[in-house]
């Protein structure tokens, strides 16, 4: 008896131990994080290892500050991608406080560069509650101006679900904007989902169900704005990506169960417990929010390959680099996979969203990864541009780049003259056809133009305003285009289906088209020279996007 009273309390101390040593690491990377100058490396190394073990180690509250700092951090890095699977994260994570949430919850909408807690002097450690909460409306409503929190109903009947069902798909029927150039058949999809609304019994499965049909919209900029299904759990330290259309793996965590089983950079994935990785990606469809391209989808599946609804373990088939096959079985949990080697190999200045630097080449190289800011990503791209001023010709890289705000000063910095940038169409009625079509053109700007040979970079995560970006420029004639087709996700403006439930919905109001009058929603800016990189480049550090681009640049 005795014995297993002294187990008990050694277990227990043992306990409280890791915990108190994991808090103590939550408060070291909140120090790195606080103030300015950051640590923000040194701090995701911390956090991520602290996720890595979160199951019965951080308490729900710690676990979620843990995935919306690491969010924060992406945000700040310019990867919006990233950062918004942390605050989603975040989100899901039981027990948490509602302060923590709300951040997470801000953090899904829109950048989060900024925590009253890490940036401003003498305040709480802790966020500030969250702003009060809109009412729910008696009606459905559209507006261009979405609340800014809204609670989700729950406890609703089957009427009551029906009546928000029906709200939603009328709103969507005349509001969206891209029926025709989809060739949606909205009716029929209509049809299939009251079908399916039949079998609903839980709040949880009609929320669910609203994102699979707003999924159907295959909209990266139609959304759910305050629900996302619950995250599932992944393989904690390793990360996926997709080359030659086949999912490989391309990053290892220090210390994480794929590293001691001795998973090889590089290894394709063969099968996930037993199942083909095209039958593993439907499973994921439900669950993964639709994007505007497929191939853009086929990249975001393969990142998230390994997740399953229960934390079981995955039993992976792969094939090393060396071409051996072989099987591991590593452990679920919340997914915390460190960043894949980064190209390209030049020696950049850097800056939070603009880096350059001078090619081998001698030409100028500028490296945007983001489009997250406004007016400081114009200026720091002014910084790049004045220094390299006298280079013969400019590499601009935005692959990888996901988008943010539209650019006009940076784009007006490579124009001579006023050029025509594209169209934009903006649904003028109920009706599926009925848009206003508008020409587009843009100025020169700043104080003088870069007019020597430009190639710009591109990939299929190349997207929003990045796909604007490359859009006008490509418009503008001002471009040689190298890569890979874009995302193509370039709706226009915004309305917002605001529900009785409470949810509300962002759906594309519009879309872009270059100035051929080429939609660019779905379709992309296909490259003038098509590149695609093969796993075997990435682990040699090659890259031959901006070997095609030097090669052309010479010509």
């Amino acid at each position: 008896m005795w014995r297993s009273i002294a187990k008990a309390l050694l277990t227990a101390v043992l306990a409280a131990l890791l915990l108190g040593g994991q808090t103590t690491q939550l408060q070291t990377a909140r120090t790195l994080l606080t103030g300015n100058p950051k640590n923000p490396d040194q701090a995701r190394r911390i956090l991520l290892e602290l996720v890595q073990r979160a199951v019965g180690g951080l308490t729900g509250d710690d676990l979620a500050y843990a995935c919306v700092y690491l969010g924060y951090i992406e945000d700040r890095a310019g990867d919006r991608q990233r950062a918004e699977e942390w605050f989603r994260k975040a989100a899901a994570v039981e027990g948490a406080g509602p302060g923590i949430l709300s951040v997470a919850r801000q953090g899904m909408e829109h950048p989060v560069t900024w925590i009253r807690h890490l940036d401003a002097p003498s305040v709480s450690p802790r966020p500030q509650p969250a702003a009060p909460e809109t009412p729910r409306p008696l009606k459905a409503y559209v507006t261009k101006d979405p609340p800014a929190a809204m609670a989700l109903a729950r406890n609703l009947s089957d009427r009551e679900r029906r009546a928000n069902f029906e709200d939603l798909w009328r709103a969507i029927d005349t509001t969206y904007a891209c029926f025709k150039l989809k060739g949606i058949d909205w009716r029929e999809v209509g049809a299939v989902y009251r079908a399916r609304l039949d079998a609903v019994k839980t709040d949880d499965g009609f929320y669910d169900l609203l994102f699979q049909l707003v999924n159907e919209l295959r909209d990266t900029h139609s959304w759910l704005q305050n629900y996302h299904p619950r995250a599932w759990p992944e393989v904690p330290g390793l990360t996926l990506d997709r080359f030659e259309q086949r999912p490989f793996v391309v990053a290892v965590g220090r210390g994480s169960a794929a590293a001691a089983a001795g998973v090889a950079l590089g290894s394709e994935v063969l099968s996930v417990d037993g199942w083909t990785v095209a039958r593993k990606m439907e499973e994921l469809r439900p669950r993964l929010k639709a994007l505007s391209s497929d191939r853009a989808w086929q990249r975001e599946a393969v990142r998230h390959l390994l997740a399953a609804e229960t934390p079981a373990p995955v039993r992976l088939e792969l094939r090393s680099p060396d071409g051996a096959t072989r099987e591991v079985t590593l452990p679920r949990g919340p997914a915390s996979g460190p960043r894949a080697l980064a190209w390209p190999p030049i020696q950049l200045t850097r800056q939070r969203f603009v880096h350059f630097g001078v090619h081998a080449s001698g030409f100028g190289y500028i490296l945007i990864e983001s489009f997250n800011g406004r007016e400081e990503i114009a200026s720091e791209f002014d910084r790049a541009l004045e220094f390299l001023r006298d280079t013969p010709a400019l590499l601009l890289d935005i692959r990888n780049n996901a988008g943010g705000y539209g650019q006009p000063r940076i784009v007006g910095r490579l124009l001579s003259k006023r050029s025509p940038v594209g169209v934009s169409y903006i649904k003028s009625g109920p009706g599926h056809s009925s848009m206003e079509r508008h020409k587009n053109n843009m100025e020169p700007s700043g104080p003088w133009q870069y007019t020597r040979p430009v190639a710009l970079l591109v990939n299929d995560v190349t997207g929003s305003a990045a796909d604007l970006f490359a859009c006008e420029l490509r418009s503008a004639g001002r471009v040689l285009t190298v890569g890979s087709t874009t995302h193509g996700n370039l709706s226009g403006v915004a309305a917002y289906v605001v529900l009785p439930c409470g949810l509300i919905v962002r759906v594309s109001n519009g879309y872009l088209a270059d100035a051929h009058d080429r939609p660019i929603e779905g379709n992309g800016n296909i490259p003038d020279i098509a590149v695609e990189p093969t796993i075997a480049d990435f682990l040699a550090g090659r890259d031959p996007v901006i070997e095609r681009a030097v090669a052309a640049l010479r010509k």
